[in-house]
C-alpha cells in the first residue's frame, strides 16, 4: 500500500506554483517543506496529468450535453471548446480530432452505464427461474439506462460514427447476457425449444434500443420501463408455460 503523503492536494499545487511559476526557486522551496528537489518536479508532473484528465473530462461532459440539442455533424470540436472554457488548440491537443472526441463521448457514456447496472444488479433480487432472470435484467438495464444522463448519446440517432469501444463492446455484451437468459430458459423447461435464441435476442435488444429512444426523445421513462418488462413475452413458452412482468425490488 502506497504511503499517505503529508501534504494535501491543495498544498502540493500551491508548492509547485510557487517552485515553477513564482519568483522563488525548486531548491528553496524543498528545503522550506522539508522534502527533495526531485518530490517537487514529482509534484508539478502529477500536477500536469491531473489538469490533462480534467480538461479532458470537460470536454466530453460538454460534447454528451451538446448532443441532447444537436447532431454530430453541427457540432465542432471549437464550439464545444468554447462552451467547455478549453482554448481550441488545448481542445485538439487533448483529442486528435472531431471524430476522437465524439468517440470518447458515447464511450465513456457507455461506461457509466455499465457501472450503473452493475451497481443495481448487486442490488436486485433476483428469481431463481431464468425468464424471471431476464426480466429483471432488461427492467434493471432499462432504469439505468434513464437515470445516466449521458446515455441518450447511445441510444438517440445523433449521427455519432460507432467505431468499437466500450460503446460497441456494452452493446454485445448485452445481447450475449439476453441469449445467455434464453438458453437457460429453454434448459429449464419454461421457454420453447425451437426458439433462434441469438435471432431472439438482437430482436429484444433492437426493442429497447427503440423504447430508449423515446424515452431521451420525450416519452415517459415510468411507461417505458413497465413496457421493458413486458418484452420477455416476446420468446414463446413452453407448452403450458407463460409469462409475468419483471418486478424489481
Amino acid at each position: 500500500m502506497a504511503r499517505q503523503s503529508r501534504f494535501t492536494a491543495a498544498q502540493r499545487h500551491s508548492a509547485v506554483l510557487r517552485a515553477f511559476e513564482g519568483s522563488e526557486d525548486v531548491e528553496s522551496v524543498a528545503e522550506e517543506l522539508g522534502v527533495h528537489a526531485a518530490t517537487l518536479y514529482r509534484w508539478a508532473k502529477e500536477s500536469h496529468r491531473d489538469a490533462g484528465e480534467s480538461t479532458r473530462l470537460r470536454l466530453i461532459r460538454t460534447a454528451q450535453d451538446m448532443l441532447r440539442d444537436h447532431t454530430y455533424t453541427s457540432v465542432t470540436v471549437e464550439a464545444v471548446a468554447a462552451r467547455s472554457s478549453v482554448a481550441p488548440r488545448t481542445a485538439f491537443h487533448t483529442f486528435a480530432g472531431k471524430a476522437d472526441l465524439f468517440q470518447a463521448a458515447v464511450d465513456d457514456a457507455a461506461t457509466q452505464l455499465i457501472a450503473a447496472i452493475a451497481a443495481a444488479s448487486a442490488e436486485a433480487t433476483w428469481p431463481a427461474e431464468p425468464v424471471g432472470q431476464l426480466g429483471v435484467f432488461l427492467t434493471i438495464a432499462a432504469r439505468s439506462i434513464y437515470a445516466t444522463s449521458a446515455a441518450h448519446v447511445l441510444f438517440r440517432d445523433v449521427g455519432v460514427p460507432r467505431q468499437g469501444g466500450p460503446a460497441e463492446d456494452w452493446h454485445s455484451a448485452f445481447v450475449d447476457a439476453v441469449a445467455a437468459l434464453i438458453s437457460a430458459g429453454i434448459a429449464g423447461g419454461e421457454l420453447a425449444a425451437d426458439v433462434d435464441v441469438h435471432a431472439t435476442a438482437r430482436v429484444i435488444a433492437g426493442a429497447m434500443r427503440g423504447i430508449h429512444a423515446a424515452v431521451f426523445d420525450g416519452a415517459d421513462p415510468a411507461v417505458a420501463v413497465r413496457s421493458v418488462g413486458r418484452l420477455v413475452a416476446m420468446v414463446p413458452a413452453a407448452a403450458g408455460g407463460g409469462h409475468e412482468d419483471a418486478n424489481v425490488t
